[in-house]
């Protein structure tokens, strides 16, 4: 059972941002930042070792497009691409996914030690809305 595969199959609630054939871009429900979004091919791989390369061109394709998005919509000064794969590196959907964080003067992230667990930001179903509002207008 895989909750990405979930959303894709339209059998769990997200928040998309942005679909085509073969990715899908949805907003984090824990994200670390406003606007936080992850994207995902929409056939099954665990992780980097299993994807092929056309799909991975296709993920990165949309997170390019997606990059572009948060910095005309949600004026960002950048952004963090992360990539986790395997438990060891702390994967914890597994679900090939890129993590698209959108960064701001003076946000004080910080990507060392226990990073993402401390800095995780709780935001409702109406600020979720809002946020996916503001993007795929």
């Amino acid at each position: 059972m895989c909750i990405f595969c979930d959303i894709v199959n339209g059998k769990e609630k997200s928040y998309k941002i942005y679909e085509n054939k073969k990715t899908l871009a949805f907003l984090d429900i824990f994200p670390i930042s406003k606007g936080h979004i992850l994207v995902i091919p929409k056939t099954h791989y665990e992780n980097i070792y299993d994807i092929d390369e056309e799909t991975l061109q296709e993920v990165f394709k949309t997170v390019k497009k997606i990059t572009h998005i948060l910095k005309e919509k949600m004026e960002i000064n950048g952004v963090n691409l992360i990539n986790s794969n395997t438990k060891i590196a702390n994967q914890s959907v597994f679900h090939y996914h890129v993590h698209v964080i959108p960064r701001r003067e003076r946000d004080n992230l910080n990507f060392i030690g226990e990073w993402w667990v401390k800095k995780i930001i709780k935001f409702n179903g109406v600020e979720l809305d809002e946020i996916k509002n503001k993007l795929i207008k």
